[in-house]
């Protein structure tokens, strides 16, 4: 299991349909909002 950045919320990296890339790292997420506030500023969740 992947974390959500954004929220923390546990997603499955095998069945997740949203996803971002960021430094040669994927990052899973568990709604599209998640997504587009880590795509509007990534370093802000990615220590």
């Amino acid at each position: 299991m992947a974390k959500d950045p954004v929220c923390g919320m546990n997603v499955d990296e095998k069945t997740a349909k949203i996803k971002s890339e960021h430094a040669g790292k994927t990052y899973y997420f568990c709604n599209i909002n998640c997504k587009q506030s880590f795509d509007k500023n990534p370093s802000k969740y990615v220590k």
